[in-house]
Parts: structure tokens; C-alpha cells; sequence
């Protein structure tokens, strides 16, 4: 970057180790539920309910961007006999791979197209899809407040912009974890609640919405 921060976006590219890690806490009931819970401080099924609440809602024919899908976590939420346009994408080649095999596990690989994106320039039309989620993402790029203008670009009037971030404002707790995460390069600039709130506004988002669950901060809002 060329103002000297850690491109955080190019570590998760290169497939960094803790991607891996990362995507087996995420994906495991047992022990990664365990170990989420552990280091997030809150359940790891929080985030699959608002993941299920927000696909359930999607009309039939629907589109939905999940950026950065990482290993494909949210496609467990698909309701049964959907009919969604689903694009999983994330900037990880690495990482849609691991999309793919879960997608094919579950039986939705038809279902489920997967692209590399870059979160601050998606190739994407405006008002493209009805549904964005962002799970566990804004503290992981170089430029969240980008990433929150851009995805909510692609936000078609009345879609919805659902996510979480790991906001420094936890508390004194988790703090340790982001400097580790900066250290390792899997993390980006420091992230805030109140900051996160500011930027879906002035990106036009509505009724929106934060709610802190441990180390995590999930966010919705709807694009006016």
C-alpha cells in the first residue's frame, strides 16, 4: 500500500497459513464451534442464523454476493430448494477452491458460481444484487470504508448489506488478537464500531443496524 500499511488483501491472496485455520474453526461444529467461541467470545451459530434469516428473505430468482466467502461457511445456510443466483467470491484463489469442494459436499455446486473479486473494485454493474454478506470481513481489508461504499454499490434499492466485523472497541480483551492479526499480515488498518455505522450511512444504507456479539460486531442496513 502506499501509504505503508500491511496489505492485508494480498496476504489472504497468497493463501496465508491462517487462511486454512481460519476456514476449519469456521466450518467445524465440534471443536472449531469450540474454538470460536474461545476466541470471539460469542458462538460461531450467530453467525449462521443471520445468514439463514437474511437468504430466507431473498425472493425467488434472487442475487446474492457473499464477499469474502471464504470457504464457502454460509453455504450450509442455503434454504432447501432455493432459487438464487449465489456468486461466492473472494480474492483467495485458494479459498474458492475451498468453496467449490464444500459446495460439492453440500450439493449445491450447480447452484453456486465462484469469482475472484477485489472487494474495492468489483467488476460488477450498480444495483446488481438484493443480498450482500460480509461476514467477518471489514478488518481483514486494506480500506473497510472502500469496502462498505462499493459493496453497497452493488446493492440493488431495498437489498440488504448484512456482515460482521472485529472491532477494536470489543474491549481490552480481544485487543491482543488484532495486534497478532497485524503482526501476521492477515488483518488490516483498526476498525470501530462507530466508524462502521458512519460509513454504511454515508453509502446510503437505511435502518441499519449493529449488534456486538464478543469480539465481533455484526452489522445490517438497507440500501435506500
Amino acid at each position: 500500500m502506499s501509504d505503508g500499511r500491511r496489505d492485508s488483501s494480498g496476504t489472504w491472496q497468497r493463501d496465508h497459513p491462517w487462511a486454512a485455520v481460519y476456514d476449519r474453526i469456521s466450518g467445524d461444529p465440534h471443536l472449531g464451534a469450540l474454538l470460536w467461541r474461545v476466541g470471539m467470545g460469542s458462538s460461531v451459530e450467530e453467525l449462521h442464523r443471520r445468514a439463514r434469516r437474511e437468504l430466507a428473505a431473498v425472493p425467488a430468482g434472487g442475487t446474492v454476493l457473499d464477499l469474502p466467502c471464504g470457504g464457502g461457511v454460509v453455504l450450509r445456510d442455503l434454504p432447501v430448494d432455493h432459487a438464487l443466483h449465489y456468486v461466492a467470491a473472494d480474492i483467495s484463489p485458494a479459498m474458492l477452491e475451498r468453496t467449490r469442494g464444500e459446495a460439492e459436499r453440500l450439493g449445491v455446486a450447480a447452484d453456486v458460481e465462484t469469482r475472484v473479486a477485489d472487494v474495492e473494485q468489483l467488476a460488477d454493474a450498480d444495483e446488481t444484487y438484493d443480498l450482500v454478506l460480509t461476514f467477518t470481513s471489514l478488518h481483514c481489508f486494506p480500506d473497510p470504508e472502500a469496502a462498505v461504499h462499493e459493496l453497497a454499490r452493488v446493492l440493488r434499492s431495498g437489498g440488504r448489506l448484512v456482515g460482521s466485523a472485529f472491532c477494536v472497541d470489543a474491549g481490552l480483551l480481544y485487543l491482543p488478537g488484532h495486534r497478532i492479526g497485524r503482526a501476521l499480515g492477515v488483518l488490516g488498518p483498526p476498525v470501530r464500531s462507530t466508524e462502521v455505522r458512519s460509513w454504511l450511512v454515508a453509502a446510503g444504507l437505511v435502518d441499519v443496524r449493529l449488534d456486538r456479539a464478543g469480539a465481533l460486531t455484526y452489522f445490517e442496513g438497507t440500501r435506500a
